[in-house]
Parts: C-alpha cells; sequence; structure tokens
C-alpha cells in the first residue's frame, strides 16, 4: 500500500485498499478510482452457470427412436442435443410383449408403448416423454414393431383392433 503524497504537486499514484488515487500536478486535479468488493459475475458464478448450462443442454432429448429387427430384437435409443445417446438393447428371446397402454395424470390420459421383458419388474416405455399421440403415430409404430418381432402371430383377430 502505497502513503499518501503530501502536496498537490508530486506526480503520483496510491492505493488504500479498494481506491486509487491518480494525482494530476499543475491543474490541482484527484482522480479517485475505487474498485467493488466482489464482481458482479465472479469466477464461481460464471463455473456454476456454465455447469447448469452444460447439464441442461446434454440432458435434453431431441430424438427417439426404436429399431425392429426380425429375431434378433429391439434397439431403443435416445440422442441428446450434446450428440451424445444413450442406447438399450433387448434380445428376442426376452421380449414378453410390446403393448400400448395408458397413464393418468393429474388431468390427462395419455397413451403409450411399452415393451414387457422377461424376468424384468418394470416395462421399456418407448417415446418416454415425449409421448405421441394414440392415433396415427403410436398405433402405427406399435403394428410395425409387431408385426416384426411376431411375424409368427400377424394373423392373430385381437391385433386387427389395432391397425389403420
Amino acid at each position: 500500500m502505497n502513503k499518501p503524497p503530501l502536496t498537490d504537486e508530486d506526480n503520483s499514484t496510491y492505493t488504500l485498499g479498494l481506491m486509487t488515487c491518480n494525482i494530476l500536478p499543475g491543474v490541482k486535479a484527484r482522480e479517485y478510482i475505487v474498485r467493488a468488493p466482489n464482481r458482479a459475475i465472479g469466477f464461481i458464478d460464471l463455473l456454476l452457470w456454465s455447469t447448469i448450462l452444460y447439464l441442461l443442454w446434454c440432458s435434453v432429448f431431441t430424438i427417439k427412436s426404436i429399431l425392429a429387427i426380425r429375431d434378433v430384437g429391439i434397439q431403443v435409443k435416445t440422442v441428446y442435443w450434446g450428440g451424445s445417446s444413450v442406447t438399450r438393447f433387448i434380445n428376442r428371446l426376452k421380449i414378453e410383449d410390446i403393448i400400448i397402454n395408458e397413464g393418468i395424470s393429474f388431468w390427462q390420459i395419455k397413451s403409450y408403448m411399452a415393451i414387457l421383458v422377461k424376468d424384468e419388474d418394470k416395462m421399456v416405455v418407448v417415446f418416454e416423454n415425449i409421448l405421441p399421440k394414440l392415433n396415427p403415430v403410436l398405433l402405427r409404430v406399435y403394428n410395425g414393431t409387431r408385426a416384426v418381432i411376431f411375424s409368427q402371430r400377424l394373423n392373430v383377430k385381437s391385433e386387427s383392433f389395432y391397425s389403420n
């Protein structure tokens, strides 16, 4: 810390804590500059907001897909904004059934497609969080997926209920 000058004739600068004083000789003027104790946006604030934005950017999905391969199984895939993806493959031998079910939330009833997997407590919900409309999207995906996976059951009369 510099000490204040004794006269205004000196061309000098001194600092006291967060204040800096510039003495301008000849015009008998002084410039006082005071810094705020904390920056409006500090490094920690910037780091925190960057982390939050990154997590939001990575966690929001943009594409959900289902790929059905005869005699092999089903792949359910989610692609996120950041380009990362999560894929789950379900072997054909572990698929018990593919269903359309209805879920009730506060003021609406939503239809969703799910895969029942042997030896698992929970079903795999396809297009979770998107929940497309029952007709025509969900019914078309349902019929197409069942036709590929359960090719031997195509002519079952109960399936005609969902056909377009």
